[in-house]
């Protein structure tokens, strides 16, 4: 074991990470950085700060598993539990995993949700870009294929879908429509209640 004192955002962070998931290693590689192994996958946590005292722990884990260890909810509100510094520090933070913030990543999965009880026939084909509050996917609406961009701004949510333009006009209309009843859920589970 070395003997790094990590910053105390840094270890909150860890620690979360390390109270759901049993077994998982961790060895802090400077005060700053962070290796977390759980078998053969690694995680790996950085934290930075910007010029107005605003803390980022960015996070690498290729294997998703903070998304499979249902860990989202328990980030984005890890600050509750906080006294004093610490939790002023926590409220000023953002985790960015595998280039979204967590709560991004929840409005995501969120979507997925709200358009597979829609309809079956919505398909999630591939990420095409993330941008830590946007991320644009494929998707398919039976055999129609068209982009979706979530975007997950201050005050409001943005469902987008983009079409080619041989795309059938009917089908254009519900998948429009069916956006616009997603982007209402999400604005009033995500942005109305704050």
């Amino acid at each position: 074991m070395n003997n790094i004192t990590p910053y105390p955002v840094l270890e909150c962070v860890v620690s979360i990470i390390e109270d759901v998931i049993s077994g998982i290693k961790v060895d802090y590689t400077s005060e700053s950085k962070a290796t977390l192994i759980d078998g053969n996958a690694g995680i790996l946590l950085e934290q930075q700060s910007d010029s107005n005292g605003n803390l980022t722990i960015n996070i690498k884990d290729p294997k998703d598993i903070i998304l499979s260890e249902d860990l989202l909810p328990d980030l984005q509100e890890l600050h509750k539990s906080a006294k004093g510094a610490l939790k002023t520090e926590l409220e000023k933070t953002t985790i960015i995993i595998n280039g979204l913030d967590v709560e991004t990543q929840l409005v995501y999965q969120s979507a997925k949700d709200a358009f597979d009880q829609i309809s079956n026939s919505y398909e999630f084909v591939k990420t095409l870009e993330k941008e830590v509050s946007k991320i644009k996917s494929t998707l398919k609406f039976g055999s129609n294929v068209f982009d979706l961009t979530v975007s997950n701004e201050q005050g409001q949510i943005l469902i987008s879908p983009e079409f080619a333009s041989s795309f059938n006009a009917a089908i254009q209309k519900t998948v429009e429509d069916d956006a616009l009843k997603v982007q209402n859920v999400l604005n009033i589970m995500f942005k109305e209640n704050k």
